[in-house]
């Protein structure tokens, strides 16, 4: 009995499929920072049947990821806890049971700080307006300037 319970299992394990989520990308509120940051995340999932239901995954994935502070996907427990939730809200919304997720990759994205463009602009005119002009570069400067009649 033992022998054919186990057989039954096995099958069962082998009857799951993967899928595979490359490089997903979203933006994240970051508690530090207040501002959203760009993270890219790849994860496999294991279920049956999954493969052909990849956009309601991918529309999970987007909705729980959000719901995340950045600083909490960064610690062992948050990206725990965001993979349990990942999975009941799958169940809950879509009704596909996931039986297992793996993080293959996680990592925050740089992008440009328009603030400190701007603070970075804001110094350098500030210096060139405490530096003195010499009266010859400003008599050159009227020279260059058009007249209008």
């Amino acid at each position: 009995m033992k022998k054919i319970s186990l057989l039954l299992l096995l099958c069962g394990f082998l009857h799951a499929e993967l899928y595979k989520i490359d490089n997903f990308r979203s933006d994240i509120y970051s508690r530090d920072t207040k501002r959203l940051k760009p993270v890219e995340i790849s994860l496999i999932f294991e279920g049956d049947d999954i493969k052909s239901k990849d956009y309601k995954i991918k529309d999970a994935l987007n909705i729980v990821i959000s719901s995340f502070y950045i600083e909490d996907l960064f610690t062992s427990k948050g990206k725990e806890r965001f993979k349990e939730l990942l999975k009941r809200y799958i169940l809950k919304k879509y009704m596909i049971d996931i039986e297992f997720i793996y993080i293959q990759s996680l990592g925050i994205k740089e992008s440009i700080d328009i603030d400190k463009i701007v603070k970075n602009l804001q110094s350098q005119i500030q210096e060139e307006l405490k530096s003195p002009k010499s009266s010859l570069d400003y008599k050159e400067s009227i020279k260059a300037t058009p007249q209008i009649p």
